[in-house]
């Protein structure tokens, strides 16, 4: 007679009762900060499966599930021992240096036109159109950002602590765009809440504060999904990917950051399991696990504005 843990009981009625729910496993630590992620009452505990630092040698893991990679170290890990297969991987490990890496980012998307102009040295800074921000290669929240209004302020600064140096876009608008297989599906507008956000000014240390609004998808502009369709297909080694914009105040978009981790506030998880579900299993989610996941991304709306509203709309 099989006997199960209290997790593994859990677990298989869950699966008995919504048979299309925790058939995906989300491999992340604790430890990293993504709080959507771990965060009593989210992904975690309602349809993904979660693997983490702390139950990845416990855990009766099933290889012929997909994998999310939000933790490349504990993804080789898996690998290494033999315990999920390469070719179930969303986002391999051996990619995800290419995106969160402000320097890569532009390596890869080149001279762009819908790319702000940008160059790797202050020498090459120093002939940008002003006034030119300055950012370190894998650095999140804005921290370590500064924005240089004239060349003596450039010329001044200290060349170790930038990897990039681009021409600041006068923004009109800010968006996020979470990606999956070449095509957007969740979409926040982010709103500047600090000057630093709003302007580039102020200490290279300090964070860029935002507030996020949920959007539409089915009302995104023409414009912007051409745009991303054209990056997605840049990146067309990352089925997940998320893109950050900006639009100028002539109405032209910029593409100006990659990440294949983003935080994923409001119902942002209950769209990526059912997408990787789909995607995975070719087939459509049945009807009373999709009526669940439902009533989970409705949850995790509240869930993320009650738990800061200062930040979060819907």
């Amino acid at each position: 007679m099989k006997v199960l843990t209290f997790d593994d009981f859990l677990f298989e009625s869950l699966s008995d009762e919504f048979p299309s729910l925790k058939k995906v496993y989300l491999c992340t630590k604790r430890s990293s900060g993504q709080k959507w992620l771990s965060y009593k009452g989210f992904a975690g505990d309602k349809f993904f499966k979660q693997i983490t630092e702390n139950n990845i040698n416990d855990l009766k893991i099933n290889p012929d599930y997909p994998v999310l990679n939000y933790q490349s170290d504990l993804v080789n890990e898996l690998l290494d021992s033999g315990k999920i297969k390469k070719e179930n991987i969303y986002n391999l490990p051996s990619i995800i240096k290419k995106s969160g890496s402000k320097t890569e980012f532009h390596k890869l998307v080149g001279d762009h036109t819908n790319v702000p102009q940008t160059v790797f040295t202050k020498k090459d800074a120093l002939k940008l159109k002003l006034p030119v921000i300055a950012k370190p290669a894998s650095k999140h929240s804005g921290l370590g950002i500064k924005v240089f209004n004239n060349k003596e302020e450039l010329n001044s600064a200290k060349e170790s602590d930038f990897d990039t140096y681009s021409e600041f876009v006068d923004k009109a608008a800010e968006h996020r765009f979470f990606c999956f297989n070449g095509k957007p599906f969740f979409w926040m507008e982010r709103q500047p809440s600090n000057e630093k956000a709003k302007t580039g000014k102020g200490d290279k240390d300090a964070e860029m504060e935002f507030e996020y609004n949920r959007m539409d998808i089915e009302k995104i502009p023409a414009k912007y999904n051409k745009l991303l369709t054209e990056f997605c297909s840049i990146y067309n080694d990352f089925p997940f990917i998320c893109f950050d914009m900006m639009e100028n105040k002539d109405g032209k978009a910029f593409i100006i950051e990659s990440n294949a981790q983003p935080g994923v506030p409001f119902d942002s998880t209950v769209k990526l399991y059912e997408a990787l579900y789909e995607d995975f299993y070719k087939r459509p989610m049945d009807a009373k696990s999709k009526s669940r996941l439902n009533e989970y991304a409705k949850e995790m709306i509240e869930k993320t504005i009650k738990k800061n509203p200062n930040r979060f709309n819907a």
